[in-house]
């Protein structure tokens, strides 16, 4: 018997959201459908109507922790007009999240061995929305005149976007939280020294 789709929608959120408590505790590889399971207060049965394994699961959380971040994103981009803002204003937003511990648990899900081919594209759309943010400000900059580069917008989004995302590994060396943020600000100095007109 199908089930009303209102609520099928609501024990699928209740799954994702115990589940994200578990992933951020525990990591991804730690944590079992099981404990899930046990956590949720959900049957098993239940679970794997809406999440065919732990995978399909895991990346559902992430995508719904995804569409939150780049909601709050244009809440906050939104109070400031030039490109150069944004840049400053996306490494301190971008270090927060680095911070979440659910953005700590997707590299040890990429370093998993035996991720599927379907999974990794999926994960790749997944990551996108935000790689696409980078690439509208600095487009953004290089068409209002504020950036002046022979480089591609897309070869400069790829190396921007590559080095705040690389940066989170500082967070494990026992850098203050101030430390940490300051970091990721003069990442986006150093970046604009060689684009920006100024």
């Amino acid at each position: 018997m199908a089930r009303a789709d209102g609520k099928g929608e609501k024990t699928k959120k209740k799954i994702s959201e115990k589940a994200k408590i578990l992933f951020e505790q525990k990591g991804y590889a730690a944590t079992s459908m099981e404990e899930i399971r046990e956590f949720t207060q959900i049957s098993k049965g239940s679970i794997y109507y809406h999440f065919k394994s732990k995978e399909e699961l895991f990346l559902y959380t992430v995508e719904e922790s995804s569409k939150e971040w780049q909601s709050k994103w244009e809440e906050q981009a939104a109070f400031v007009t030039t490109a150069k803002e944004k840049l400053y204003l996306l490494a301190r937003y971008y270090a927060s999240d680095m911070q979440n511990p659910l953005s700590q648990t997707v590299p040890e899900y990429l370093a998993s061995e035996n991720i599927e081919q379907l999974i990794r594209e999926k994960l790749i759309h997944l990551i996108k929305p935000e790689y696409e943010i980078f690439h509208q400000i600095i487009e953004e900059g290089v068409q209002n005149q504020e950036f002046e580069t022979n480089n591609t917008v897309e070869d400069l989004s790829f190396i921007l976007y590559s080095t705040l995302t690389g940066m989170s590994i500082t967070q494990f060396l026992g850098y203050e939280e101030e430390r940490f943020y300051n970091l990721y600000v003069n990442a986006i100095d150093i970046f604009l020294h060689g684009i920006s007109k100024d």
